[in-house]
């Protein structure tokens, strides 16, 4: 009997980067891991969150071409998610991704998506009519799930994730988390839950 190996894809040779924040852009950071300086491209979103000489860890994609490899990173597991689904959309390449992702947090791109909302999609810098139906036409059946995550249960996710990161049990971090929501309400960002 033959063993069946599982075939890695490019991306998945690194999950996750954690260092301190040396330097961070409208679109990159430099995460110092290990004395070595790594270079990301990051949505507006993630840069926002990234406080130099802060130890912060982003989740991360390797893009790999013909003539470039480009390294993304990531606050959330729901902004990658979505990141590498849009690249499956034709003519969708990593930098529109990455256009759409800091124009609209996931949700609301899943949103937009649901809700056929040509207007806001073509808002968006380097997003035609032509790229807006793909987008429509290809994801809409894939992103009900996402769009229908309340802010404050993505929010809460990622607080349970940074609450572990510093030293938070599971359970305690869970807690925490519930807590948090229940005390800030339902539409409360992540910044106010931490």
């Amino acid at each position: 009997k033959q063993r069946r190996v599982r075939r890695l894809t490019p991306h998945s040779m690194y999950a996750f980067l954690e260092g301190l924040v040396e330097s961070t852009g409208p679109d990159s950071v430099v995460l110092n891991v290990g004395g070595v300086g790594w270079q990301l491209r990051v949505s507006a979103r993630t840069a926002t969150q990234m406080l130099e000489g802060q130890k912060m860890r982003l989740l991360t994609h390797l893009s790999v071409s013909e003539t470039n490899l480009v390294l993304f990173g990531f606050a959330e597991e729901a902004e990658r998610a979505l990141f590498r689904r849009l690249l499956r959309v034709n003519g969708v390449g990593p930098s529109c991704a990455l256009a759409l992702l800091s124009s609209l947090a996931p949700g609301d791109l899943a949103r937009a998506i649901l809700d056929e909302n040509h207007k806001e999609l073509c808002a968006i810098k380097g997003i035609g009519r032509k790229t807006a139906d793909r987008l429509i036409i290809e994801l809409r059946d894939h992103l009900s799930e996402l769009a229908s995550m309340p802010a404050a249960q993505a929010s809460g996710t990622e607080l349970i994730h940074v609450l572990g990161e510093l030293g938070f049990s599971p359970a305690d971090a869970r807690r925490a988390a519930q807590t948090a929501t229940e005390t800030a309400g339902s539409s409360a960002d992540f910044q106010t839950l931490l």
